[in-house]
């Protein structure tokens, strides 16, 4: 990246994830460094391992870089919480010659499908020590390998590894040698009230923004004033459910949009409203 491209980076990473000031300092001084000793040939691959209560914004920090970023197709996401089995090797990286099933395993399908150098790996301590040490290679090869010796050169991406964990679990369940291949590892708190705010305001004003371009009824973009009005966001611990409150507040405010227009059937706007819940999936 030009140092305009990294400084413009930083700025929307900074606005678009809410709360987390101290985590959002010491990644644009990780990214800083990283840049420095990738180049040198030192440093392949960056790593963070995010842990925290459900909820909490540890995924949103993937998903937050990969759009940043301009991520335009699919972040990469593999979840752990499949993968506690002793065939999970074999279902994250393939099956080997001979064996019945798909050759690619989900990992790689994941990175080819994707745009930007982004992998998040969720709920990472629902694993077992097989693939704790699969990622201690990969972590110092800057490689993901198949079980066919197949490879993807993953030099210069980001592994966002994120848990459940508590930090005194954290170090009974990781090995020592993993945990010092982690360039970052920091436990994710529950937001200030005014963050949570902070996240209405920008929920609402983003489904704005793409509900206007759908339909040919359009909202104002002080909405959230009125939704801030009716959540009481001290209630809400987990963001999820607080998206979800949005979602709901929402899709009832616009089932009212059509009632008063004669022109409009039962029908129609039983239709527009399957469109709109449609659309918020």
């Amino acid at each position: 990246m030009q140092e305009n491209e990294l400084y413009a980076f930083l700025k929307d990473f900074r606005s678009s994830l809410y709360g987390h000031e101290k985590f959002k300092d010491d990644f644009e001084e990780l990214v800083n460094n990283f840049i420095v000793f990738n180049k040198l040939g030192e440093h392949k691959v960056l790593s963070l391992f995010l842990m925290g209560e459900s909820g909490v914004g540890k995924t949103e920090v993937a998903r937050t870089i990969y759009k940043c970023l301009g991520g335009k197709r699919k972040l990469a996401k593999v979840n752990f919480g499949n993968y506690s089995s002793e065939f999970s090797l074999s279902s994250l990286i393939g099956s080997a010659r001979g064996y019945i099933g798909s050759d690619d395993g989900e990992i790689f399908i994941r990175v080819r499908d994707t745009d930007i150098g982004i992998i998040l790996i969720d709920e990472f301590e629902k694993s077992n020590a097989t693939l704790f040490n699969y990622f201690l290679d990969v972590l110092e090869s800057g490689k993901i390998i198949s079980s066919l010796a197949d490879e993807i050169d993953i030099n210069g991406f980001i592994i966002v590894f994120t848990s459940n964990i508590s930090k005194e679990n954290f170090q009974k369940t990781i090995s020592p040698e993993l945990r010092s291949r982690f360039d970052y590892k920091g436990l994710f708190t529950l937001l200030y009230d005014e963050d949570k705010r902070k996240f209405v305001e920008f929920r609402v004003k983003s489904i704005v923004r793409k509900f206007n371009l759908e339909f040919e009824d359009k909202l104002d973009d002080n909405l959230y004033i009125d939704f801030l009005a009716k959540i009481n966001v001290g209630k809400f611990n987990n963001m999820r459910d607080l998206n979800k409150k949005i979602k709901k507040i929402f899709v009832d405010y616009v089932s009212t949009f059509n009632r008063y227009t004669e022109i409009e059937t039962i029908e129609d706007q039983k239709g527009f409203m399957k469109k709109v819940k449609s659309y918020l999936k």
